[in-house]
């Protein structure tokens, strides 16, 4: 397994950290909180890009410690269901929106910091795939019935 790319320093974009193992993980969950670092954005190395020369999947993992809760999003062209999902936390909290860095999630898709962090190991070793660690619904950031 060649590992996935974890962009979420400005100098990530040019020369990400690759990630091969659970260590890689857990220490990289060792600096995010400490310099209050809000989303991680990953690609799989070992899955091949779309003609167009694009990943076929993403996965992006958000920890914020003043809240002591993380969320995950992922797009994967390969799971049903196919597209853009969260994850799932608690549904009666609504959709929120709760902010992550760049991003906005759901206020349901928070779980806690050590789900997030057991997705983002499945998501390394599965080399790429969708986590089953997490339940994932739709963002539903569109206008309800």
């Amino acid at each position: 397994m060649r590992g996935v790319t974890a962009i979420y320093q400005p100098e990530h974009y040019e020369n990400p950290r690759i990630l091969t193992a659970v260590e890689d993980v857990d220490k990289m969950f060792g600096v995010l909180p400490a310099e209050d670092i809000r989303s991680v954005q990953f690609f799989s190395l070992d899955r091949t890009d779309t003609p167009d020369g694009w990943p076929d999947h993403e996965l992006i993992a958000g920890v914020r410690k003043d809240r002591e809760a993380g969320v995950l999003s992922s797009r994967d062209v390969n799971c049903e269901p196919v597209g853009h999902v969260v994850s799932v936390g608690n549904p009666e909290l609504g959709r929120g929106p709760v902010y992550y860095s760049l991003y906005d999630f759901p206020l349901f898709s928070e779980i806690p910091i050590e789900k997030v962090r057991q997705g983002v190991r499945e998501f390394v070793t599965s080399g790429g795939k969708r986590p089953t660690c997490v339940k994932w619904d739709d963002p539903g950031f569109h206008e309800e019935d």
